[in-house]
């Protein structure tokens, strides 16, 4: 069954906004009541509650200043969740179908985004539309019912792709580094094309149930995985 994921860059977020918060003024004691370790795996739930505390929290400081919060503009990844779909062999390795979601409407929590210095947040809209979130794959070998991922995501390059475009010959699918790290570390450019072709096809029959404009587009640090180039 499958579970969403927090990912570690939320847990950053909330708990960078909460030190900056309480190097300002009174705070309650955060580490007490809603502090997580390590070990921790918060749901989703929890996550959202903590949300919706800092933005009201945000939303009752006099400070413009500190309302404005990070100077540059930020990565919004810490925005999302992702949840593991399904998992299909491909020989001794798997593939995972992934979707990555909002955690919450971003107009929920318009204080959160301007401190966070994403620009024209106020409504949220540009967030929800956001191309950062969709269906994607995850990559790697399957041990004990679970998928230990290595440190690449996969997914379509939709840019160009009309009605007449057809898999293999004109969608191409990419890969990009994703969790460095946290994951197993996979030098992609030596797949060969014996496991390119088998992960494509893969990949190819999960898109067409989904549809294409429903995925993850591909980041300026993706390159083209199938067909090879």
């Amino acid at each position: 069954m499958s579970r969403p994921l927090v990912l570690k860059s939320t847990l950053d977020a909330i708990d960078h906004i909460w030190l900056s918060l309480n190097l300002h003024r009174d705070w309650p004691d955060w580490h007490h009541h809603y502090y997580w370790h390590d070990s921790d795996a918060p749901s989703l739930d929890v996550v959202r509650r903590r949300l919706a505390i800092l933005n009201n929290h945000l939303a009752q400081l006099e400070s413009p200043a500190f309302r404005a919060g990070s100077e540059r503009e930020q990565p919004i990844d810490w925005l999302f969740y992702e949840e593991e779909l399904e998992v299909i062999p491909v020989y001794d390795e798997a593939l995972a179908v992934v979707s990555r979601q909002l955690i919450v409407p971003p107009s929920e929590i318009p204080h959160v985004l301007a401190f966070m210095g994403i620009p024209n947040t106020r409504t949220g809209i540009d967030v929800e539309n956001h191309d950062r979130k969709g269906y994607h794959f995850h990559y790697g070998k399957v041990k004990r019912d679970s998928l230990k991922r290595y440190d690449v995501l996969l997914t379509f390059d939709k840019s160009d792709v009309g009605q007449d475009k057809q898999p293999i010959l004109d969608i191409p699918l990419h890969i990009e580094p994703h969790a460095a790290g946290k994951c197993v570390h996979v030098e992609a450019s030596t797949i060969g094309h014996n496991r390119r072709l088998p992960i494509y096809l893969v990949c190819v029959k999960a898109m067409k149930s989904r549809g294409l404009v429903n995925f993850l587009t591909p980041s300026s640090n993706s390159w083209q995985f199938y067909p090879a180039v």
